[in-house]
């Protein structure tokens, strides 16, 4: 455990402040190599979470665009009934109209197209609302989406060298051993390669540049 402590503090606590930020203490990671049953559940759960996260997103997004589609059509359809029912409701009531009460039937006909062309101005208001409303919340949720989207894997470029580096050690280790158990006190360290992917000050130079702009 001190060898495992002494590779993370090689790499600085920049590196730890960014997994703090992202909900993986140090301790916890600590706590699950040490066998603590508390930090393997909190670990597995973040895990869960960011399965269920991966596939209900989508339905999610597939549902509020069925929805939008759904409300604008209903409204088109709506308008088109109104219109026709208007439409015909004045043929008909024309095509039955007896001669008599055409004057009456005729300012009648007149305080309906009024009422009507009131009522549709109000459902056209109401609908074209609600359709604004829909597509500035589509848009929002969209660009949100977008930008955590951006982030995560941005992260997890950033976080490729230092998985690298902690394979690599792992590795250098274990042929470490090997060495020293084949040669004993012939043993030549230098002949056992070590990978560096972030001891490395190019590396390290870039990394640092890069990493700010997700901070």
């Amino acid at each position: 455990m001190k060898h495992i402590k002494n590779i993370v503090s090689k790499h600085g606590r920049k590196l730890e402040a960014r997994a703090e930020k992202l909900g993986v203490a140090d301790s916890l990671i600590m706590g699950c190599i040490n066998g603590d049953d508390a930090a393997l559940t909190k670990v597995g759960e973040m895990g869960n979470e960011g399965e269920r996260i991966l596939t209900i997103m989508p339905y999610i997004t597939d549902n509020l665009n069925a929805f939008i589609k759904g409300t604008e059509e209903y409204n088109k359809g709506l308008a088109e009934i109104y219109k026709q029912a208007g439409a015909s409701g004045i043929a008909l009531d024309k095509a039955n109209a007896d001669l008599t009460i055409a004057n009456l039937k005729y300012g009648h006909e007149r305080s309906e197209i009024g009422l009507k062309l009131s009522s549709d101005r109000t459902l056209e208001n109401q609908r074209y609302r609600e359709s604004i409303d829909l597509v500035k919340l589509k848009a929002y949720i969209d660009y949100h989406m977008s930008k955590v989207d951006h982030l995560a894997a941005a992260k997890s470029q950033l976080a490729r060298p230092v998985k690298a580096q902690l394979d690599a050690d792992r590795t250098y280790e274990t042929e470490k051993a090997k060495h020293l158990l084949t040669y004993g006190e012939g043993s030549d360290l230098d002949l056992v390669p070590r990978k560096s992917f972030t001891t490395n000050k190019l590396v390290q130079a870039f990394r640092t540049a890069v990493s700010t702009i997700f901070e």
